[in-house]
């Protein structure tokens, strides 16, 4: 799990407003609307290893950014291929605490459990992220269902996830971080199938939330991070 600072570089003057995932020494998988912020401009450091904002921590490492490459077919306002890299100044060295992700290729079903993390907000009110690293288990939907709640047409480059009883979600904050699985073989192994991307509300009943594909995508991120 990698969280992305905007504004000045002073540590102290930061905002971590959006998630990401690590993918290779120097490239972290993100949401395209994540790598610049509309507060704050660009995103500028990239922190790997830490649960926890406000403390020291012996695993913590942080990179600076020095490329920040959305999907070519992104085009705000408009929500659709919302997925793009951030290139490192420096090469993460790999701990036990900070790895590179794996990626899913292969089409997921409704019906799986899927993990989101992030450092966002609590709740749809709150005025401020969370300070600890928080994740929730959610059901994957057939996309028809975010359909409904958030009334516009769902692509197949998207992934539909929630809790329609309310109560779990992502929230503001967690945009650009991972929705993972469980693989079977090897067991608890994860791998990375969504990158948090918008919804409606955060935590509503039958709401549940919009997640850009990672298998749509495997060959562009491949074309810039492996070329």
């Amino acid at each position: 799990m990698a969280v992305i600072g905007y504004g000045e570089t002073a540590d102290s003057q930061l905002g971590w407003d959006c998630g990401g995932t690590l993918i290779s020494e120097l490239y972290v998988l993100t949401a395209a609307h994540c790598l610049e912020s509309r507060e704050l401009g660009p995103s500028q450091l990239v922190r790997f290893g830490t649960t926890h904002l406000d403390e020291p921590d012996p695993d913590l490492q942080e990179r600076v950014v020095v490329a920040r490459i959305p999907h070519p077919d992104y085009k705000p306002p408009l929500k659709a291929n919302d997925i793009g890299l951030i290139k490192l100044e420096e090469p993460v060295e790999f701990t036990p605490h900070v790895r590179p992700a794996c990626l899913n290729t292969a089409d997921i079903n409704p019906g799986r459990k899927a993990l989101a993390s992030g450092f966002g907000k609590l709740s749809y009110d709150a005025e401020t992220g969370s300070k600890n690293l928080m994740k929730v288990l959610l059901n994957v939907y057939p996309n028809n269902r975010c359909s409904k709640a958030i009334r516009e047409q769902i692509k197949d480059t998207m992934l539909c996830a929630g809790h329609l009883e309310g109560g779990k979600d992502t929230c503001q904050g967690d945009s650009g971080g991972p929705l993972q699985i469980v693989l079977e073989k090897p067991y608890c192994m994860y791998s990375v199938i969504g990158v948090t991307s918008f919804g409606k509300f955060c935590g509503f009943a039958n709401a549940p939330a919009i997640y850009t594909k990672i298998s749509a995508y495997i060959s562009w991120i491949e074309s810039i991070v492996w070329k």
